[in-house]
């Protein structure tokens, strides 16, 4: 698991819980964003067949989150929010629009692999933490399948970069992400 530079604040499961609602909605429009861009790596990259099958598998594994979470809110009485942007992934956009085709799929994956290492992070604070026990057991599930995201999305850009060219980027975008979260307001957001 990446090390991330910056620690999600002790308050943020509390901001959570009081706003569990708001909270589940906007993981439903995560897990939903994640799965489209997943299949849209798939389709600008074609020719790399590990990628491809591998993307697939997370883009299906997402949806199926996005699925149980919308199984959630509906139970709850609630249904999907509207979108609307987002400050964390809008952040690393700016940072990552490359115009050339490989630097931008090596930040894309490094970015992607950071992403699922703070979700990992942030899904088992609610998997040790929430008071309901049935969320509890599905963020705890949830805990493990984004440490296998984060996982594959790390190996595939070492499968197809050089580690040190890996590396470079991991740490640039590991410090973005940090400035990122550390400007954010306490907020009932999966990011």
């Amino acid at each position: 698991m990446l090390k991330l530079k910056y620690d999600t604040p002790t308050q943020w499961l509390s901001c959570v819980e009081a706003h569990l609602d708001q909270f589940l909605q906007d993981h439903a429009a995560n897990e939903r964003k994640v799965s489209a861009s997943a299949l849209k790596l798939v389709v600008q990259h074609p020719g790399r067949p590990d990628l491809v099958r591998a993307l697939i598998d997370i883009a299906k594994e997402e949806l199926d989150h996005f699925d149980r979470v919308y199984r959630i809110l509906c139970k709850r009485g609630l249904g999907l929010a509207q979108d609307a942007p987002d400050p964390y992934i809008g952040g690393f956009r700016k940072a990552i629009s490359n115009p050339d085709m490989d630097a931008y799929l090596l930040d894309r994956l490094v970015t992607f692999g950071i992403i699922e290492a703070r979700g990992c992070e942030r899904f088992s604070i609610l998997g040790e933490g929430l008071a309901d026990a049935e969320l509890r057991e599905f963020y705890q599930e949830l805990t493990r399948s984004e440490a296998q995201h984060h996982a594959t999305y790390h190996r595939l850009a070492r499968k197809y970069f050089p580690e040190e060219r890996v590396r470079e980027r991991q740490e640039y975008l590991l410090g973005l992400e940090a400035d990122i979260l550390s400007r954010l307001p306490l907020r009932p957001a999966l990011y």
